[in-house]
């Protein structure tokens, strides 16, 4: 078994966060030279310059990142986990420069799912929710590949606020980090390489006058990896140490708490008023602290602290009060949050 050691693990931060905040710099110069903007509408927080450019820096440097240490350190991910990953960054590239019509991406979203459940990790066992453990081959597989589609475009959902996505992407990786690098070390240098690049990015997603958004590259490729270790944790051949803290659907919801709670939201409101789920509007739970008054990284912030804090409120109950009372912790906290910061 690979070591993953604490230096290791810094160099590839470093490296990653570099190679991304100068990527990010030289793809933002390419796309303005070129006049690939992104276009100002009455629905855009920005009012400068920008380019969808940050999803083509990220995935550029995670791959270079990941060749290094691939060679040098003995990085290892599923093969298959990795071609789909890199169909959605495709996807993705083709989208901010195309704009694909939404049917042909979701297609080409369940064929990126199809690809990645070949690497043999599916939501095989609801680990006693509603008293259910196995599952049926074939369930499992529609339930993952749904569970997909249900990430993938969550995180592309709210990627509308400077930061918002970055943040919640870098406590993913964090939390995740500990969990998968204790059963598998082989993938464990993913972790710091994913969160240098979204670092990386985030300096450039913050400035004022030449800002760059991740756009759908980012939000499809990033998405589906997160995808990929929610299938992970999920699957019970697995032997996880988050077993002996928190039931393990309960702790994949939670980690992403915001986009699952806002993308189902927003949906049911368009379904109400009957318009189709995916139009584009200001009624998400960040535009609403945009509307208050708050800055793009305060509301942001907000958010991610906010979210993480309900996280660890779990991971400290759960031994005490169950599966069931962590739910009504937390269906309470979010009543509680929206009525104090959001309403």
């Amino acid at each position: 078994m690979v070591e993953i050691t604490f230096i290791n693990t810094a160099l590839f931060l470093l490296l990653s966060v570099v190679t991304s905040f100068f990527l990010n710099r030289y793809i933002y110069n390419v796309f303005s030279n070129n006049k690939i903007l992104d276009p100002i509408t009455s629905r855009s927080s920005h009012k400068s310059v920008a380019t969808r450019s940050g999803g083509l820096s990220v995935f550029l440097s995670i791959c270079i990142c990941y060749a290094i240490a691939y060679s040098t350190a003995n990085l290892v991910v599923d093969p298959y986990a990795f071609l789909g990953v890199m169909f959605m960054a495709i996807t993705g590239i083709a989208d901010d420069f195309f704009n694909v019509r939404y049917r042909e991406k979701f297609f080409l979203q369940i064929f990126a799912g199809i690809i990645i459940l070949q690497a043999g990790y599916t939501i095989d066992s609801f680990h006693g929710i509603f008293g259910i453990y196995e599952i049926p081959s074939g369930l499992a597989k529609t339930i993952t590949l749904f569970v997909f589609l249900v990430i993938v475009n969550a995180l592309n959902l709210i990627d509308g606020l400077d930061g918002l996505a970055a943040l919640i992407l870098i406590k993913f990786f964090l939390f995740v980090a500990g969990i998968v690098i204790i059963n598998s070390q082989e993938m464990g240098l993913f972790f710091p390489i994913s969160v240098g690049a979204v670092l990386g990015f985030m300096a450039h997603n913050f400035n004022s006058s030449k800002k760059v958004f991740l756009g759908d590259t980012g939000s499809l490729f990033l998405g589906s990896i997160v995808a990929f270790f929610t299938f992970y944790i999920l699957d019970s051949s697995n032997d996880l140490v988050i077993d002996s803290f928190i039931s393990r659907p309960l702790f994949c919801i939670l980690v992403l708490i915001y986009p699952l709670t806002d993308t189902l939201r927003v949906i049911l409101l368009r379904s109400f008023k009957r318009q189709s789920p995916f139009v584009a509007d200001r009624i998400h739970l960040h535009h609403r602290l945009v509307d208050k008054g708050y800055r793009h990284w305060e509301a942001s912030l907000m958010i991610f602290i906010l979210s993480t804090l309900i996280l660890i409120a779990n991971l400290f109950a759960f031994q005490f009060i169950g599966l069931f009372f962590c739910v009504v912790l937390t269906m309470g906290l979010l009543v509680l949050y929206y009525y104090l910061f959001f309403k």
